[in-house]
């Protein structure tokens, strides 16, 4: 069975579990997903992890009577056993998010400078405004913004409530790679000596491949 059916059978049999017990399982099942672990395995585990919970439950067991009560010490145990993703897939998971954020940039900028064109009237296309140093500063900041994001929600998987100090985290790992990201995109675009304009066909060419990319890589990654 592929990691795909086996995510599709997981939502259908957690539907099963008690609220203790989904709010249990849940906890397990983000942070396994976010281990250092092939996505295949991981999957295989979260099922048969469920299909355990499921028979237990059936007796008016918990997932704390069945796991035990430190389920994280009890997943990282699992994870030991499991095989590390390989140098592959880790590279394929940065690539897949660079080439998404390219593809995303470059789409953006592309139909804005078709809309202004269209909306100017004018006879010949704008070009798609370009930084290599703006473009380079936003995608390592919203990369690692979102590498930060993901330790912090394995790291408070098993926190039942959030406090206002991860709260806060979580909202300043969210907002400054993202404003960041935006306000170098716009101070680079403006000087015009670390910027330059990408004919039309260009920019709808690197949209393409960028996307291209980013669907390869992410089959590759297995995230």
């Amino acid at each position: 069975m592929k990691a795909k059916d086996m995510v599709e059978l997981n939502n259908k049999k957690r539907e099963l579990l008690t609220e203790e017990n989904e709010a249990a399982y849940g906890d397990m099942l983000v942070y396994l997903r976010l281990a250092d672990v092939p996505e295949q395995q991981v999957e295989e585990l979260l099922l048969e992890i469920l299909d355990h919970l499921l028979e237990a439950q059936k007796e008016g067991k918990n997932a704390y009577d069945v796991f035990g009560n430190d389920l994280q010490n009890y997943c990282d145990e699992l994870v030991s056993a499991l095989p590390r993703q390989t140098m592959l897939e880790k590279f394929s998971l940065a690539g897949f998010m660079v080439s998404l954020l390219l593809a995303i940039q470059f789409g953006i900028d592309t139909i804005g400078a078709l809309g202004f064109s269209f909306a100017k009237k004018q006879n010949h296309l704008s070009g798609v405004p370009f930084s290599i140093p703006g473009t380079l500063l936003s995608i390592i900041m919203i990369t690692g913004g979102i590498f930060v994001i993901l330790y912090l929600l394995k790291r408070d998987s098993f926190n039942q409530t959030m406090n206002w100090k991860q709260r806060i985290t979580f909202g300043l790992a969210f907002s400054i790679p993202f404003c960041s990201s935006v306000f170098f995109n716009i101070y680079f675009k403006k000087q015009s000596y670390l910027s330059y304009n990408l004919p039309i066909w260009q920019g709808a060419l690197l949209t393409l491949f960028f996307y291209v990319s980013y669907k390869f890589l992410y089959k590759t990654s297995k995230f």
